[in-house]
């Protein structure tokens, strides 16, 4: 996969598929997670990356969580290694440390990881983040790359799950140093990609997702799939094919 877990999976191409939100895919793999490799390979990743990792987005983005999902969720990385990441990433989800049995064996995996400058080739948001740091500052600007999308503060804050201000700030300064025009564009030649492949809108369709495929009549199933927003979301737009 992009991020350099050694997955027998074709690598996601986030040029021809869209870009990845690093802490929006940790969400996701964690709700779809069973206890195969991803349950030490999503540990060992994250010791590896953490420095890498916007904690205040994680946070937010499990805090909006559906209340039941969120608890499927809990359940899970407390009967999993997952208790294995590092302290940092723990006290999102208020976990207890692993046994060193446990802690052992994720770290382990670590070796099988890919390196960072490879996933950086492979991951635009990563690589934005060696560049520009951690905070929201790098993934505005990863986003850039994506023409007509929008940079609309409002929109952009909901999408990065932070305020608008801290938006507002950053859309200002990367206007008055010419990086971007009065509306928004990214000024003189950038690499495109075509949209989002996995955003914070990708996690709350898979809580939708989830609750919609318990309906019993197919109709409002279908109406309840049918009436989600998949506009920052690939990953999902491929997940409604599986289920409709």
């Amino acid at each position: 996969m992009a991020l350099g877990i050694p997955f027998d999976l074709p690598m996601i191409d986030e040029k021809v598929e869209g870009i990845i939100d690093i802490e929006a895919l940790i969400m996701t793999s964690l709700l779809l997670m069973e206890q195969d490799r991803m349950a030490t390979d999503l540990p060992a990743w994250l010791n590896r990356f953490s420095n890498l990792i916007n904690h205040q987005k994680l946070k937010t983005m499990f805090n909006s969580m559906p209340r039941q999902q969120r608890s499927v969720l809990l359940e899970k990385v407390n009967q999993s290694p997952f208790r294995a990441a590092p302290k940092s990433i723990r006290a999102v989800f208020s976990l207890k440390r692993a046994s060193e049995d446990v802690s052992n064996t994720v770290q382990k995996r670590v070796s099988k990881l890919n390196t960072i400058p490879n996933v950086a080739q492979a991951c635009l948001m990563i690589r934005s983040r060696l560049q520009y740091g951690t905070g929201f500052r790098a993934d505005t600007i990863a986003l850039t790359h994506v023409k007509g999308f929008g940079m609309r503060g409002t929109l952009l804050a909901k999408l990065l799950r932070t305020n608008d201000s801290t938006v507002s700030r950053i859309l200002g300064d990367l206007r008055a140093c010419r990086f971007l025009d009065q509306d928004n564009e990214r000024i003189g030649a950038v690499e495109p990609y075509p949209g989002m492949f996995i955003s914070s809108q990708s996690l709350w369709n898979l809580c939708e997702m989830m609750d919609a495929v318990k309906f019993s009549s197919q109709e409002l199933k279908r109406g309840a799939l049918e009436s989600l927003n998949f506009r920052h979301d690939g990953f999902g737009m491929k997940v409604l094919k599986g289920l409709i």
